[in-house]
């Protein structure tokens, strides 16, 4: 009988110890749901967008941008967006919106300056570029969007050889017409 006793106590420990093993897992927080459907639905709407397909990613990142609206990504993207489709008023309230939502977005100042320097507004658009840079000095865009800028549009070439110079230390994989401009710009000085 003690046999018998001391088997049905080994196999409830061993039923007891099995049931600890396949417990289910705690569910996860409402908030981490919550990120997870936030993520997994931006990176269907940038998949979209590098697809070439602007409707469903413009439709996708309207609709985060309604859901979470103190996300800059989705609009900054909306911004993008209306950038390449030239409609210039939308991107520039878009990038607009994102700066209210994130005053350090640094594409988004720097398309805005793009924005400001394509209708003329070359003092607007410097202070876009700078603001860019006070985030990240290292923000390649923004630093080569300044050099042009400076260069080009506002005559100064000194100051622009020095931002060529460093963009072409922050750039992964400069323009390849680079040398180039900084050759003209330095027989200019």
């Amino acid at each position: 009988m003690d046999l018998i006793k001391a088997c049905g106590i080994c196999l409830f420990m061993m039923l007891t110890l099995s049931g600890c093993v396949t417990a289910p897992t705690p569910p996860e927080s409402g908030e981490q749901v919550e990120q997870a459907v936030l993520e997994a639905s931006f990176s269907q709407a940038v998949q979209a967008m590098e697809q070439g397909d602007l409707a469903e990613a413009k439709a996708r990142f309207e609709q985060l941008a309604r859901d979470y609206p103190e996300k800059s990504g989705p609009m900054a993207n909306l911004g993008i967006i209306a950038f390449k489709v030239e409609e210039t008023d939308t991107a520039k309230q878009w990038f607009e919106r994102v700066l209210a939502v994130n005053p350090e977005h640094v594409q988004a100042l720097n398309h805005l300056g793009v924005i400001a320097r394509n209708a003329g507004q070359f003092d607007e658009a410097e202070r876009y570029y700078r603001a860019a840079l006070a985030v990240d000095p290292d923000y390649a865009p923004a630093i080569l969007n300044l050099a042009f800028l400076l260069d080009i549009y506002l005559g100064k070439p000194v100051d622009a050889v020095e931002l060529y110079e460093r963009y072409q230390s922050a750039a992964s994989e400069p323009h390849p017409r680079l040398e180039d401009w900084i050759f003209d710009a330095k027989n200019r000085i």
